[in-house]
């Protein structure tokens, strides 16, 4: 008798076991399915997500030169590493971290552009800028250079940008004095690209040049 209300109970025991192990499983579950939850789809902490800042001035030199310096500020302001769109093949364009740099007419001075506008659109008279367009007759001064091109950890496939680290890639050329530019810069991911579009003059060119920008993403 004493044996089986031993067995009794140690088969009790093992059934209560059994049944703690369980609830304790579907607690883990539900837990873990609300970080999941959270994290990924209110929060969206997986997504890659990333600041583009473009900081540019002019410095004169001799003659009607001037020195044109552009910092390029990267910030990975999510919480997961970003990674470049790396080239796979050896024409692979849209890579790293582009610069393009247009000349265009300030207003007052450019003719008409050819395309007429719609009823929605501004006044013909007044020329505009259009980067993807064109209209304005921008003249090409850089397009598409690859800042990264030259960094040996992109050459290498691991050049990576770290939550919370800001990251400075600088680019100088030279100008013309009375000139108004505009300069683009996009950091590509296999995702899309993420840029900021900024203006600057050189009328002044003892003086910082200004600028006016704002950023994009795609």
């Amino acid at each position: 008798m004493d044996q089986a209300a031993r067995w009794n109970r140690l088969e009790l025991a093992r059934l209560w076991a059994d049944l703690v192990g369980k609830v304790l499983s579907g607690i883990a579950l539900v837990v873990a399915a609300w970080w999941t939850y959270t994290n990924f789809t209110v929060e969206r902490t997986h997504d890659p997500t990333m600041e583009v800042n473009v900081s540019p001035s002019v410095h004169p030199l001799r003659g009607n030169d001037v020195l044109l310096n552009v910092d390029v500020f990267l910030r990975n302001i999510g919480k997961v590493a970003i990674k470049p769109k790396f080239p796979r093949k050896d024409n692979d364009q849209n890579l790293g971290l582009e610069i393009s740099i247009v000349e265009i007419e300030p207003l007052g001075r450019s003719p008409v552009a050819a395309r007429q506008p719609t009823s929605d659109e501004a006044n013909p008279t007044v020329p505009w800028f259009d980067w993807t367009a064109g209209d304005g007759n921008p003249k090409p001064l850089l397009r598409k250079r690859n800042l990264l091109a030259s960094n040996e950890d992109f050459a290498n496939g691991c050049y990576q940008l770290n939550p919370g680290v800001r990251y400075r890639e600088p680019f100088a050329c030279i100008v013309e004095k009375d000139r108004l530019y505009a300069i683009r810069a996009r950091f590509w991911t296999n995702d899309g690209s993420v840029a900021d579009l900024v203006y600057v003059d050189t009328f002044q060119s003892d003086q910082p040049g200004t600028s006016h920008g704002g950023s994009e993403s795609r």
